[in-house]
């Protein structure tokens, strides 16, 4: 499955749009790299933020977005 990621930063209203590839199961990558290791720091938080307990990145379904609100970003997610 392929995950769209939009993150906005709620201080500087910088956007950040990439993919995440993989599923629930196997785990997600972000161009070929595991989510947690991706070496750009502010992809690696709005990730982090993907990975806590009871993220919709582990139940959404394909057509479906979600909407999360993390410390730093306003996320949302949707899955082609």
């Amino acid at each position: 499955m392929i995950v769209d990621v939009k993150a906005t930063n709620k201080n500087s209203g910088e956007v950040i749009s990439y993919k995440l590839e993989g599923d629930s199961d196997a785990g997600f990558t972000y161009e070929g790299t595991h989510m947690q290791e991706v070496a750009d720091n502010k992809i690696r938080e709005v990730n982090n933020s993907l990975i806590l307990l009871g993220s919709p990145l582990y139940t959404i379904k394909s057509g479906q977005s979600e909407k999360i609100d993390a410390m730093t970003f306003d996320i949302e997610i949707t899955a082609e």
